[in-house]
């Protein structure tokens, strides 16, 4: 058995490695402190500056007068803000599984070693680099009922007349597919990257072993690159919630209130003749919404890769 330290040994060792547990700090404080200094003033200066406006009345120029929960209580038995929850839900029901699927079989295909494929990479993700304004205004010229090229070719070409924008659930759809068509070569890139970190010795083995197309995808690709694929639901996830600047340039929350989303709504009252502090209550309640989801799918897909290992 090892010998037992007397109480003054042990209080030596802690006070040495206090000591250099101290000196590693001063070490490392000079690095740290630049990057400490913009995280507190640009993320929790006004992440605190938000929460604080939620229990506040007014207007930032004509002054803020405490009002307790009664924002929050405005937020509870806001209809409008129900119904921008139900649609943000919708889209994100819509544009989730759409992504997903989509950008994990074209990963797929993009980790293979198909002739010229470095080019369809850059193809595939030149999109990505597109602002989200700009995207949204090329496809709104796109299908223009006067003079768009796509509405042409579905309207004249394939004689179906389809009301892109103005009908509440086509644009519901069509803002999913350009979000899918904007961020495709983003997520797709991130599960080639997954893809060609499977080790090869393992593929082969399950070749050697009968596996071969569906079952080697499923039984062997598809979990080992579980981290990528919760990693990609949760980024989707999160961007189908904050869906803003195609709803801005598109569809103004119309037709009606079919694409109000929450971000929509929340630009509208902190910008339009609403109320900042009812503005920032709204994102807070929607920040509390977008963790528990992300919380979720976390501990569902952990709770996955355990029931299969």
């Amino acid at each position: 058995m090892p010998a037992r330290l007397s109480p003054a040994a042990r209080r030596t060792s802690r006070a040495g490695r206090l000591r250099r547990a101290l000196l590693d700090l001063s070490q490392a404080l000079p690095f740290l402190l630049p990057k400490t200094v913009v995280f507190g003033l640009f993320v929790l200066l006004p992440f605190g500056y938000t929460i604080l406006l939620t229990f506040q009345e007014g207007s930032l120029l004509g002054g803020l007068t405490f009002a307790g929960l009664e924002n929050y209580r405005s937020v509870v038995s806001d209809g409008l803000f129900r119904q921008t929850l139900v649609n943000t839900a919708v889209f994100m029901l819509i544009c989730v599984p759409l992504t997903l699927v989509v950008t994990l079989l074209v990963g797929m295909l993009l980790s293979s070693s198909l002739p010229g494929m470095s080019a369809y990479r850059t193809l595939i993700y030149l999109p990505s680099l597109l602002s989200i304004v700009a995207t949204g205004l090329i496809w709104k010229i796109m299908v223009d009922s006067e003079y768009g090229p796509v509405h042409a070719l579905f309207a004249q070409g394939l004689g179906i007349e389809i009301a892109w924008l103005t009908d509440g659930t086509t644009a519901m759809v069509f803002l999913a597919m350009i979000t899918l068509w904007s961020t495709c070569g983003f997520y797709s890139i991130i599960f080639m990257a997954g893809f060609n970190n499977i080790p090869p010795d393992v593929l082969e083995a399950a070749r050697i072993d009968g596996a071969s197309g569906w079952r080697l995808f499923t039984t062997i690709k598809l979990p080992l690159i579980r981290p990528v694929l919760q990693l990609v639901l949760i980024l989707v996830t999160i961007n189908s919630i904050q869906v803003f600047d195609l709803v801005y340039v598109l569809t103004n929350g119309g037709p009606g209130t079919a694409t109000y989303t929450a971000m929509w709504y929340i630009y509208q009252s902190a910008f339009n003749g609403g109320s900042m502090s009812y503005a920032a209550t709204m994102s807070i309640v929607l920040l509390l919404v977008t963790a528990v989801i992300s919380v979720v799918f976390i501990g569902r897909t952990r709770s996955d890769g355990a029931d299969h290992e």
